[in-house]
């Protein structure tokens, strides 16, 4: 029998050192092992309503999806996970459309999303735009998505090094947005976990002040403790100037077989 799963959640958001308004969105489902990160963008507070809508309207509908065929000690299969989360996209991106295209007030709005999902020894990962997801796995910091954004296509395409890239003034130009366009164009992988993997998911008021190695290195300080791991990215971040809200979810697979596969830890 596969080993269940106990999963430990820690969360934070901050406005950064310009930003007058939070235009992120976090929600944890810590019961039913499911994250949701939303980066808004718009006029006005536009923004934080696309990012509040999307990051609800998942959690609701998949929290809502689970507890129709929940099962303690298997949970739905990754299959039917993952047809669930990108239902919950297209949701989502249907109602923001909707809101950005009946009140002028939110015209132009639209938002990012990164949603993780675990299941047992399985990882559901699906984002839309520059919102990302990393995993921190025997002090080794990989990147599990691919911003769709246009410096990334110039990545790709070896017209700009990745290191070059952070000092972009194209970089925030993204290609692929929840309530812009009828069909969200939505990228979801299934990834295998291990026992003490640490994932980390985050907006980019995180990555555009932090480098791969300085994330790395404060992830390795307080891995222990996510909630201070959480407030040390973050106040890092801060300390670089903070130029955009700043937003991360943490969370750490431990391996349990007399256990609930599921522990309850979130914080904000």
């Amino acid at each position: 029998m596969p080993y269940q799963r106990v999963l430990e959640f820690a969360a934070l958001s901050d406005n950064g050192q310009v930003r007058a308004h939070n235009e992120d969105a976090i929600v944890v489902c810590a019961d039913y092992g499911c994250a949701i990160l939303a980066d808004g963008m718009g006029g006005y507070n536009a923004g934080e309503v696309a990012s509040a809508m999307t990051a609800q309207i998942i959690a609701e509908y998949l929290c809502t999806k689970m507890d129709a065929i929940w099962f303690p000690s298997m949970g739905p299969r990754p299959v039917a996970m993952a047809r669930w989360i990108t239902e919950a996209i297209e949701l989502a991106n249907s109602s923001v459309l909707h809101a950005a295209l009946t009140n002028p007030e939110c015209a132009g709005m639209g938002t990012t999303v990164v949603v993780a999902s675990c299941l047992q020894d399985k990882l559901l990962l699906a984002h839309v735009g520059d919102s990302r997801a990393y995993r921190y796995r025997n002090g080794v910091l990989s990147r599990l998505t691919q911003d769709h954004s246009v410096l990334q296509e110039q990545i790709n395409a070896g017209l700009i090094s990745e290191e070059d890239a952070r000092y972009s003034s194209i970089k925030n130009l993204i290609t692929r947005a929840v309530g812009t366009q009828e069909l969200p164009q939505i990228e979801l992988h299934i990834h295998q976990t291990m026992a003490d993997d640490l994932y980390l998911m985050c907006s980019d008021g995180l990555t555009d002040m932090l480098g791969h190695d300085e994330i790395l290195s404060l992830i390795k300080q307080d891995a222990k403790d996510l909630s201070q791991c959480c407030a040390s990215l973050i106040d890092r971040a801060n300390d670089r100037g903070g130029l955009d809200n700043i937003s991360v979810i943490l969370f750490r697979v431990l391996a349990e077989q007399d256990k609930s596969w599921l522990q309850r830890t979130f914080t904000r």
